[in-house]
Formats: structure tokens, C-alpha cells, sequence
């Protein structure tokens, strides 16, 4: 498949103006990575709330992870914003996503980055992990046959035993520093595998952590949103929406339960945190 390339023109952020490019190479007979290309072809960011909020929060030289890696478009993206000073671990055990993870960090040349091919979760051991036959970004520790219109994952469920490691561990065997952020998109272990984080978020000591809200998912793991909330905000973090657009993100108070057909994504952070990477808000009202 062709590589495409994306030149990032980034003016609005906080810690200055840079211009980035990265380079992918996308299977597109893969659903999700056909929609990454889409995206590109097309002049968007692939989920444009969590790219938009990477480039406002990660510097240069700092640490980041990225848990559920795929195909690599956020590890790759990582690696740029931190540049060669800085550390990124990818985190993908997909037996189908895993060489093109692989492939996408050596084609940007990033030395700097490492990918681990264990799952995260809450306690090391083996697990039954699964592929998702309908969409390659759906891989799961439960069984995505589960969900509705999982029709080919139902028929001709696919799983593989593996080893699983926490996500302290992980940071820790790769030689990591504490990062800057973690981003966790799990299909539903996000609350498990904070649960593995130990002292990274204790005293919300990592400043950022992005964490898809899949509820179906976070069911299956005898999560809710709730209990991941509740598990975040005992460390000292709020929760706050990510928006679209990359504007402000959207403090969600504690009593408050966020309702959406959608898969959405939160941002666990402190407002002084937030501040810094949003230090001003434009809004015009409509009269």
C-alpha cells in the first residue's frame, strides 16, 4: 500500500509554533485503517478530540504512552511531539495490528519509541485476548462477538492466550521516566488497566490521561462509568470531555453522568493542568 505522508501544521500551540510531518503505511482492505487514510486524504485528524488535545499537551522532550496502539497513527504522532529528546511506549498485543505498529516507527525513524506486545490490565498472568474480525481497532480482552454488529467476530471468534503485564510494569521494563500523558483506548479495560497503573496516577502524579468511555466494553469487564470515574477521582483527577473541535474540554462534575450513542473520550487531569494547555478560551456568543 502506498505511504502517506501528513505534514502537521501546528500555530496554536502553548508551547509554540512547529511544523511536523509523519509518515504511515496503511493496509486499507483494514476498516480502521481505511479510516485513518480517509481522514489524511481528506485534510482531518483521525479522532480529531484526542489528536487535537495530544498537540496541545505533549512538549517536546517529554514521555508519553500510548495504550492500545493499533496501527501506530497515535504512537507515530506521539513520537513526533516529543521529537528524539523525548520517550514514547506504544502498547499493542494484536497479532493483526502489531506489524504495521512495527513498520509505521521504523518508517519515521523514531528510535525513540518502543512498542510492547503484552496486554495491560490489572495483575500480570495469562489472558485470553481477542481479534475483532469486523474492525482491527475493536481487539479486546472480552469477546467482541458480543457486540451487536459483530457479525464475522460472533461467527468465527478468534483469541489468543497471552501474558499480560500492568501498565507500571510495563513503563517501567521499557526504562520510561514518569510520562507527561498516558492514552488508553481498550475497548472497554481502561479501569482495569488504571487499576494496573499504581503510583503513575496515585496523587494524579502523571498529569494527563486520555480514556475512551466505551460502556458496552467497560460492562464486560465488570467496570462502569461510574467505577471509572470514582477510581480516577480518588486520585485526585477530574474529569473533563473532549471536544471535537480541540476547544476547552468540558468539566464534568462528579454527580454528573455523561450520556452519548457515541463512543466518547475523557480527559483525567486537574483544571490547573488543563489551564496550561488551554491558558485562553474564544467564545462568541450567538445573539
Amino acid at each position: 500500500m502506498p505511504v502517506i505522508t501528513i505534514t502537521l501544521d501546528l500555530p496554536d500551540r502553548p508551547t509554540g509554533d512547529r511544523v511536523l510531518r509523519i509518515a504511515l503505511d496503511l493496509d486499507e482492505r483494514f476498516s480502521n485503517e481505511r479510516t485513518i487514510g480517509d481522514c489524511v486524504r481528506n485534510g482531518r485528524f483521525y479522532e480529531p478530540d484526542v489528536s487535537l488535545a495530544l498537540i496541545r499537551l505533549v512538549r517536546d522532550g517529554d514521555c508519553a504512552v500510548d495504550v492500545g496502539a493499533n496501527a501506530g497513527f497515535f504512537t507515530v504522532l506521539l513520537g513526533a511531539l516529543t521529537g528524539p529528546s523525548g520517550r514514547v511506549l506504544g502498547i499493542e498485543p494484536g497479532a493483526n495490528n502489531l506489524p504495521r505498529l512495527r513498520a509505521n516507527v521504523a518508517l519515521n525513524r523514531f528510535d525513540h519509541v518502543t512498542v510492547s506486545d503484552r496486554p495491560a490490565t490489572d495483575r500480570e498472568g495469562p489472558v485470553s485476548f481477542f481479534i475483532n474480525s469486523d474492525d482491527s481497532g475493536g481487539n479486546a480482552l472480552w469477546d467482541p462477538g458480543h457486540y451487536p454488529s459483530n457479525r464475522r467476530s460472533r461467527e468465527n471468534p478468534v483469541a489468543h492466550t497471552l501474558q499480560a503485564t500492568t501498565l507500571e510494569k510495563a513503563v517501567a521494563e521499557a526504562g520510561l521516566p514518569t510520562p507527561r500523558l498516558i492514552k488508553i483506548d481498550t475497548e472497554g479495560a481502561e479501569q482495569r488497566i488504571l487499576e494496573g497503573a499504581g503510583a503513575l496516577i496515585r496523587d494524579h502524579t502523571v498529569p494527563y490521561v486520555i480514556a475512551e468511555l466505551h460502556e458496552f466494553g467497560l460492562e464486560r469487564m465488570g467496570c462502569s462509568q461510574a467505577s471509572l470515574r470514582s477510581l480516577m477521582e480518588g486520585c485526585g483527577y477530574s474529569a473533563f470531555l473532549l471536544q471535537r473541535d480541540g476547544s476547552l474540554p468540558k468539566l464534568i462534575p462528579p454527580g454528573t453522568s455523561i450520556q452519548s450513542r457515541y463512543f466518547l473520550n475523557l480527559l483525567f487531569s486537574t483544571p490547573e493542568d488543563v489551564s496550561a494547555g488551554w491558558p485562553t478560551e474564544h467564545h462568541e456568543p450567538v445573539l
